[in-house]
């Protein structure tokens, strides 16, 4: 099996707090001491199957052909605006044996996130969590995994913390990462197999309420109804009185959206510019050398990038160019001065390509901030004040051939080409 320290250390540190949270169950007589060591016994828990599914994800990538192309930009996930409505239903049951400690966790890779704790009881008509769960540098191929957990309170210190002890044995006995590794893969012994048989792992009172998988297809700019597999329970003191649609916030956003992706120089119509990549848009602004009292004096362009955009290069070994090319557009051929900024160019275009498509789907939920129209023209000094509609990103792919194009003060309707 593949060795990854960093891993191991990481095992070696959940199977230390397990055992330290067994150690204090065995010691513990507040009921909320006990009920947050349940909860962190989960988390705990959680995390040690992560890492040891990302040790197994390592070593099968290990043994497949390796890929060159190039892979799409991460994102940061977030999970906010969390709420469940609770429909109680067992009238005759005491109110207090219907009293629930409640969070949630989600899990992206070996990433595992926890809410705060909710304690709810009859008064209650929701659950509402507050917290904000922060994923950064996810690929946009991720499952986030999102569980809800209860505990009935009344029933946190119904057993004794010395009976939770001695079941508590393997993690203690068998935790090395070593060890781990071998078990992962099935190629303990048979003596150590009785061994795992006999000891069994410690175990929450905490009961796993309901679950669900998002993807980047579930992203959404505000919150929304949702569906969650409800797991039934044989005890109904253990069953959270919750609905299987509930309210959350899910988005994500894309490091191409919201980080410049590439900054250059390059040449139109013998005019210098600085070219900045960045949602979806190809700008520059004419450069000088000179101090400019209004800025509103440069020449300017904003060229749309989509996943249907091509890039066209020319490189003859003395004249270096590329074209940006969309469907229903005329296009600006780009000159640079050297291979090494023509081949950076050309890698930084194909990147945001990549990266468009492979977000697609986000797009129309990004933040304003991310996805402003902006005018596709080249513009000059202004001769004229003229406006017209603005076209944004999202809409480019709909062109036809009576479209119009944003002209801002500073556009020269003699000197633009349409992109």
């Amino acid at each position: 099996m593949i060795h990854d320290p960093e891993l191991e250390h990481k095992i070696d540190t959940e199977v230390k707090m397990i055992d330290g949270i067994g150690k204090l169950l065995n010691v513990a007589t507040n009921p909320m001491q006990i009920i947050e060591c349940h909860k962190a016994l989960i988390v705990s828990q959680q995390r040690m199957l992560a890492y040891m599914a990302e040790i197994q994800r390592k070593q099968q990538k290990l043994l497949s052909k390796d890929d060159n192309n190039l892979v799409p930009t991460k994102a940061v996930i977030t999970i906010s605006d969390i709420r469940f409505p609770l429909t109680w239903t067992d009238l005759k049951a005491k109110a207090d044996q219907k009293k629930f400690a409640v969070f949630c966790l989600a899990r992206i890779g070996t990433v595992v996130l926890d809410t705060s704790m909710k304690y709810i009881d009859r008064q209650a008509a929701d659950i509402l969590f507050t917290d904000k769960l922060i994923f950064d540098n996810v690929p946009h191929n991720f499952q986030l995994t999102f569980e809800v957990y209860a505990l009935n309170t009344s029933l946190a210190v119904s057993s004794s913390a010395k009976d939770f002890a001695n079941r508590y044995s393997y993690f203690s006995t068998h935790g090395s990462p070593k060890l781990a590794r071998k078990i992962f893969n099935g190629n303990h012994s048979s003596t150590t197999t009785k061994n795992n048989d006999k000891s069994k792992q410690p175990q929450s009172k905490f009961e796993l309420i309901g679950e669900m998988i998002l993807t980047k297809n579930n992203v959404w700019k505000i919150a929304k109804g949702r569906q969650i597999n409800i797991i039934k329970k044989e005890n109904a003191l253990t069953q959270l009185p919750i609905a299987n649609i509930f309210h959350m916030r899910f988005v994500a956003q894309p490091h191409c959206y919201t980080k410049t992706a590439f900054v250059g120089f390059a040449e139109i119509n013998n005019i210098p510019y600085t070219c900045t990549l960045l949602s979806g848009f190809l700008v520059g602004e004419e450069l000088t050398r000179y101090p400019v009292e209004d800025s509103i004096n440069l020449y300017r362009f904003s060229t749309p990038i989509t996943p249907d955009t091509l890039i066209l290069s020319r490189n003859n070994g003395h004249s270096y160019s590329f074209s940006v090319c969309n469907k229903g557009y005329d296009q600006d051929e780009f000159f640079v001065q050297d291979q090494f900024t023509f081949n950076n160019w050309i890698r930084a275009l194909q990147q945001h390509i990549v990266d468009l498509k492979a977000w697609q789907i986000c797009l129309e939920h990004m933040p304003r901030r991310f996805s402003q129209p902006v005018s596709s023209v080249l513009s000059a000094p202004p001769k004229a004040n003229l406006r017209t509609k603005a076209r944004s990103l999202d809409n480019i792919n709909h062109t036809s051939s009576s479209i119009h194009f944003t002209i801002d003060r500073m556009t020269d309707p003699s000197c633009h080409t349409r992109l």
